[in-house]
């Protein structure tokens, strides 16, 4: 499988205020609780899987924080037989008078989680729950090209040629390679045609790069989970060079020291 991650944390208090609404069941058997919370006092809401014993009997406006969440894979109700995929949020929910907060550092969600084809940034997420950054070996590269509401592709009227919406870089996950137990190795990142470009003219296949400017958005397809998006990527030895010098120039020469 693609992009295959299971479960990804979010940061609460990175979607901003939330206040409570109601409670409504869904699934797609319609037997899961969840509480339904409007986000920075807009008409906009989220639902949430809470804690067990979490009080649904909580006035309307009620302001509620977010912690220990997690993004996965869920059913819907639909016509389908096997019900629509589509992300979950679960986590605790406590009023902001109730004492608890993330026990993963701020520092660590390091992504951000968007949704809709406008890519709307969503929340913060931890993006080593998805795969190490630096465990990434590239095997191919792939342009994606634009598509209309059939399936066909989109041709610009002024240079009569199809449009590419961005480039797929394959990644195989180090650590996994050559191990029997390697289902769900393989990484799938989609960067801008501009600076795809500018990338690809030196790449072979085993380069190691580092993505930077992670975005993740939920598919939840036969195929994959989660579509990955970056800004670049760079080296791995460029980055972890960088990473010494600057180690170096943060510490205090012996002399001075000494002195």
């Amino acid at each position: 499988m693609i992009n295959k991650f299971g479960n990804l944390r979010l940061q609460g208090k990175s979607l901003g205020k939330l206040t409570f609404v109601n409670r409504n069941k869904v699934g797609s058997k319609g037997d899961i609780n969840v509480a339904v919370l409007n986000v920075n006092e807009s008409l906009n809401t989220v639902m949430v899987t809470p804690q067990a014993g979490f009080d649904f009997a909580k006035p309307f406006g009620t302001e509620l924080k977010l912690i220990n969440a997690v993004l996965t894979g869920g059913e819907a109700r639909s016509n389908q037989r096997g019900g629509a995929r589509v992300v979950t949020r679960t986590g605790t929910l406590l009023e902001l008078s109730e004492s608890g907060q993330d026990t993963i550092p701020e520092i660590e969600f390091d992504a951000v989680f968007i949704t809709g084809k406008d890519k709307t940034p969503f929340g913060r997420v931890r993006s080593a729950d998805a795969f190490d950054h630096n465990d990434l070996i590239l095997y191919s590269v792939e342009a994606n090209y634009q598509t209309d509401s059939r399936g066909g592709l989109v041709i610009d009227r002024d240079t009569n040629e199809t449009t590419i919406t961005n480039y797929q870089f394959n990644f195989i996950q180090a650590s996994k390679s050559g191990q029997p137990d390697n289902d769900g190795s393989f990484v799938r990142i989609l960067i801008d045609p501009t600076e795809s470009e500018k990338l690809t003219p030196d790449l072979k296949p085993g380069a190691k790069l580092v993505p930077q400017g992670l975005k993740f958005a939920f598919v939840g397809n036969a195929t994959t989970d989660w579509t990955v998006y970056a800004d670049t990527l760079v080296p791995l030895e460029e980055k972890t060079l960088t990473k010494t010098a600057t180690n170096n120039q943060s510490k205090p020469d012996d002399k001075e020291v000494k002195k």
